[in-house]
């Protein structure tokens, strides 16, 4: 988004950027960015936190008025308060310790449904108190993204991808929305732990991580470059690969 400011500044539309990783910005040179020291994904730091957020809106666009220049990179001085893990923090549903043994078979399909089952009313609060979700990239529902996921190495009784989608961008897809899915519902409650708390527990105590990262395996094996793409980059996030020793 930084470089489309040099075109919208060619055509007199005056702009600033919010900046989450700050040497790209160094590099790109747009004219006024505000470099904030949050994590990917909160460009304006904690969820729910109105003043917060519009303190970071107001010192951005105030830039639009500073007359140093050509191109300003101011920082914001403040850390989210959210960075920091809440002691006992725990979702507000519980998941039974998934079994030993993942095989990709119809118990499987079934031990998922119900994991996520537990974890529906947290996501259905979620929705209700926020009036909106980040579920939705696969127009699949939750119930039916699971049967995909699960049946995807066997590639058998799945639904058609979309034209032009192929099985493994609509699997990437499915995924996004069940990591959601899994996210949203451990935000239902009213403490808003880091947002690294909750990537962590759920990649270590949930089966459908289990799962997610039997796929990205399985993908990494495959012969045709976009799979091996798709498994190496969009599955699992970067930090948790490092984290759990995946590379």
């Amino acid at each position: 988004m930084s470089a489309l400011s040099h075109y919208l500044e060619a055509e007199g539309v005056p702009t600033v950027a919010i900046s989450l990783i700050r040497l790209h910005t160094e590099r790109i040179e747009n004219p006024r960015s505000l470099w904030v020291p949050f994590e990917l994904g909160r460009p304006l730091g904690p969820p729910r936190d109105a003043g917060f957020q519009l303190n970071v809106m107001t010192q951005a666009l105030q830039l639009l008025t500073a007359e140093n220049g050509p191109v300003i990179l101011a920082e914001f001085p403040d850390e989210d308060p959210t960075s920091v893990d809440l002691p006992n923090w725990a979702p507000p549903f519980d998941l039974a310790p998934p079994e030993a043994n993942l095989v990709f078979d119809a118990a499987l399909e079934k031990a998922l449904q119900h994991e996520a089952a537990k974890a529906l009313a947290a996501y259905e609060q979620f929705v209700k108190i926020n009036g909106r979700t980040t579920v939705g990239l696969s127009r699949m529902d939750v119930e039916v993204i699971i049967k995909y996921v699960a049946s995807f190495p066997a590639q058998t009784g799945q639904p058609e991808p979309p034209q032009g989608v192929t099985a493994v961008q609509l699997l990437r897809w499915a995924v996004d929305d069940l990591k959601a899915f899994y996210l949203e519902a451990m935000s239902a409650g009213p403490a808003i732990p880091a947002s690294r708390q909750m990537q962590t527990w759920f990649w270590d105590r949930t089966l459908a991580a289990r799962v997610i990262i039997a796929l990205r395996r399985l993908l990494l094996g495959w012969d045709d470059k976009q799979s091996q793409l798709v498994g190496r980059m969009n599955l699992v996030p970067s930090a948790q690969v490092q984290r759990l020793g995946l590379e």
